[in-house]
């Protein structure tokens, strides 16, 4: 929880909404964005593959949605978002599109030639395993779930809360008992807890704010 899809969602908004109030700047322009998991399918799901029975070719997810931008003509921006871990495998086949080629070499032969109003965008925890072939080719935005903290969640989540039976003063108490009480148990925790797996202090406040939506939940049964 380091705002990293936040960030790029709300550029992606503000682009689109300064082109929809006809900014005189080209550099504004609407912007779509497709977003998936890398490490969620395998490579020959992700850039495809050849059967090995019927030597028939069957597109991946990322070829088929970049080539997908390819084909159409608007100035609008595309963005295709990676977001999932880092794999020394399947980044390194990205290092011709991310280069000056800005080329797709698939498995088939064919060269999928990005235009430029395409964009890749990696939404990734760490880089451990990239090569330097590819950050170099990467502009970096470094977020940490430290920078952030954990109130703009809690801020955010008492603010989407149902009105009914979440007056605004009973927001103003919840957000003051966030206030007050979350830090001291992060502190305690921190300092004399012990912990299976290694936690971020916004997941926990999240799992916190989960629970007591669900026990104050007055659709649920009691």
């Amino acid at each position: 929880l380091g705002g990293k899809s936040t960030d790029y969602k709300t550029l992606a908004l503000a682009l689109s909404q300064l082109r929809e109030d006809s900014n005189p700047d080209e550099r504004f322009q609407k912007t779509k964005y497709s977003c998936f998991n890398p490490k969620g399918i395998t490579m020959g799901e992700l850039y495809g593959e050849f059967n090995e029975l019927t030597q028939e070719w069957t597109d991946g997810l990322g070829s088929k949605i970049m080539r997908g931008f390819v084909n159409e003509e608007s100035p609008d921006y595309k963005w295709t978002v990676f977001d999932g871990p880092v794999d020394a495998i399947w980044i390194e086949n990205m290092n011709t599109v991310l280069d000056d080629n800005m080329t797709l070499c698939l498995a088939n032969g064919e060269r999928v030639k990005l235009n430029w109003t395409m964009r890749m965008l990696f939404e990734v925890e760490d880089l451990k395993v990239a090569s330097p072939a590819t950050v170099s080719r990467c502009g970096m935005v470094y977020l940490t779930p430290g920078d952030l903290g954990w109130e703009p969640y809690v801020r955010t989540w008492c603010a989407q809360l149902p009105e009914e039976p979440f007056s605004e003063k009973a927001k103003e108490l919840i957000l003051s008992y966030f206030e007050g009480l979350v830090p001291k148990g992060l502190e305690f925790l921190r300092k004399h807890g012990t912990e299976p797996v290694k936690t971020e202090d916004s997941q926990l406040v999240a799992s916190l704010c989960r629970l007591y939506e669900a026990l104050f939940n007055v659709d649920a049964a009691t």
